[in-house]
C-alpha cells in the first residue's frame, strides 16, 4: 500500500514536536508498506525551515522514512506570518500531491491529521474528485481548543465558520480518527450525528516507541544531584511552562508542601514564556522544594523521569477534557513505571481505568496536596503496583501496536 501522510506540523525526532507520524511511518514501512508524510518547511517552535529557493518541496530521508517539506513562509509568533503559514500550507501540499503524481507515485490512501483543518479540507477535496480514499486523523478539536483557551464565544462569527468547516471534514472523509476517546461523543453534542456516520469514527490514542525509550535510558544519562537525592520524595512534570499549563498551581502546591510534607520536592523540565513569573513567585514564597530545569533534549527524558517517585500530568481544565485528553508525555510517565499523578478530569480516566495512580476530581492546590499526601501513605509495594500498571499502560500504547490499529482502518479503506 502507498500512503501519504499530511500533517503540517509533522516533524522528524530529532527535532521534537509531533513524532507520532514518524513511528507509524516507522513500522508501516517495517510491514512493507510505501509511506511518505507531507509536511511544512517551516519547523513549529523553531527557527529552521528547510525551504529551498525555487523549489515547491524539499525531500529528506529520516531513517528510512522520507520527508517531503512543503514551502512555507517562516514565522516565529502567533502573527500575520503564522496565518499566512496556515492558509499557504494547504495550497502548496496539493500542489505537492500532484507533482508527485506526475512522477508516478500516486497514494493508494491519504491518511490527515489536524490541527489545523485547512490542509484536510484542500487534499479532501483532491482526494474526492480523484477517487483517493482519506482517513482524517483529529488530534485537537477545533475551534472548541479556541474557545476554550482563549475565552471566545461560540457565537463568535468566525468560530461558527469554523465548526461548519469542522463538520464538512468529519462528513466528508472516509474514516475518522480521534486520538480522545470522547469521539463519537463530540459528535453526538455537536447536534451532527444525524449527518456523520458514527461507524465510521475510532480511536487511536497517541504513544510511545517503547523500544527507543529504553535505549535512551541506557544510552543518555542525565547528571543531576537534587534528582539524585534519596531522601527526597520527587515529583517530577516534563513538558512547556506556558500559561495554558497552569503551573502556577504546583507553585501553590510546593508552598503547601514545604509547610506540612518537607521531605516533597518538585522538578519542573521545561521552558517557556512563564517560567521566569515562576521562579519569581517560588521566590517571593521563599520555596526550597521546587526546582526549574529548563528545557532537555528528548533523549534525556527517560532518564529523568526514571529517577522520579511520582510523574505529573497536569495542565489547565477546560471543558473540551470531557471528551478526553491524549498527551504524548502520559505514555512516556508511563513506561519508567512510576505512579501518575493526574490532576485533569477527564472523559473515561485512563489513569482510573489502569490504576496507575491518582486522579484528583477537582483541580485546585488543596486537591493536588490531598494527593500527593495520599501517596505518601501509602506502602512501597502499593506504589509499586502502580508503576507495574502503567507500564502496561506504556504497553498498549507502543507504536509498534498502534500501528496495527491504524493498519486495520487504512485497509478497509482500500478492500
Amino acid at each position: 500500500m502507498n500512503i501519504f501522510i499530511v500533517n503540517h506540523y509533522a516533524t522528524p525526532p530529532s527535532l521534537g514536536g509531533l513524532v507520532r507520524h514518524y513511528y507509524f511511518s516507522k513500522y508501516l514501512r517495517a510491514e512493507g508498506h510505501d509511506v511518505r508524510i507531507l509536511s511544512a518547511s517551516q519547523i513549529h517552535n523553531s527557527d529552521l525551515n528547510f525551504r529551498e529557493k525555487g523549489q515547491l518541496m524539499t525531500e529528506k530521508d529520516v531513517d528510512g522514512v522520507p520527508y517531503s517539506f512543503v514551502r512555507t513562509i517562516s514565522y516565529s509568533k502567533n502573527n500575520w506570518r503564522r496565518i499566512f503559514n496556515m492558509m499557504q500550507f494547504p495550497i502548496n501540499v496539493v500542489k505537492v500531491i500532484k507533482e508527485l503524481n506526475k512522477k508516478g507515485e500516486k497514494p493508494d490512501v491519504i491518511y490527515l491529521s489536524s490541527p489545523t483543518p485547512f490542509a484536510c479540507y484542500t487534499v479532501i477535496r483532491y482526494a474526492k474528485k480523484n477517487k483517493i480514499p482519506c482517513a482524517m486523523e483529529v488530534r485537537d478539536l477545533w475551534p472548541l481548543s479556541i474557545v476554550n483557551f482563549n475565552h471566545i464565544s461560540n457565537n463568535n462569527p468566525i468560530i461558527k465558520i469554523l465548526y461548519q468547516l469542522e463538520k464538512w471534514l468529519y462528513k466528508n472523509t472516509n474514516r475518522l480518527i480521534f486520538t480522545m476517546s470522547g469521539g463519537k461523543q463530540y459528535i453526538i453534542d455537536q447536534g451532527w450525528d444525524n449527518q456523520i456516520d458514527l461507524n465510521k469514527v475510532t480511536q487511536i490514542n497517541n504513544g510511545i516507541d517503547l523500544a527507543e525509550f529504553e535505549s535512551n535510558k541506557q544510552n543518555f544519562y542525565l547528571e543531576d544531584d537534587d534528582l539524585d537525592n534519596p531522601n527526597y520524595l520527587k515529583i517530577v512534570y516534563t513538558g512547556s511552562v506556558r500559561h495554558i499549563y497552569q503551573l502556577q498551581m504546583i507553585v501553590e502546591t510546593a508552598k503547601l508542601c514545604q509547610m506540612n510534607l518537607p521531605n516533597v520536592r518538585f522538578f519542573i523540565f521545561g521552558d517557556g514564556p512563564e517560567r521566569e513569573n515562576l521562579e519569581n513567585l517560588s521566590k517571593e514564597y521563599q520555596l526550597n522544594n521546587i526546582y526549574f530545569k529548563g528545557r532537555i533534549q528528548k533523549k534525556y527524558i527517560a532518564s529523568v523521569l526514571s529517577r522520579a517517585d511520582i510523574t505529573l500530568l497536569h495542565s489547565k481544565q477546560v471543558d473540551l477534557n470531557k471528551y478526553g485528553i491524549s498527551q504524548n508525555k502520559l505514555f512516556e510517565y508511563a513506561a519508567v513505571k512510576k505512579p501518575i499523578l493526574s490532576t485533569i478530569q477527564e472523559h473515561d480516566s485512563i489513569i482510573n481505568k489502569y490504576h496507575c495512580g491518582i486522579q484528583i476530581n477537582n483541580q485546585n492546590e488543596k486537591e493536588i496536596y490531598e494527593a500527593i499526601k495520599q501517596f505518601t501513605n501509602l506502602s512501597q509495594e502499593d506504589r509499586d503496583q502502580m508503576g507495574e500498571n502503567a507500564y502496561l499502560l506504556a504497553q498498549n500504547h507502543d507504536y509498534k501496536e498502534l500501528t496495527k490499529q491504524l493498519l486495520d482502518v487504512l485497509n478497509s479503506l482500500i478492500a
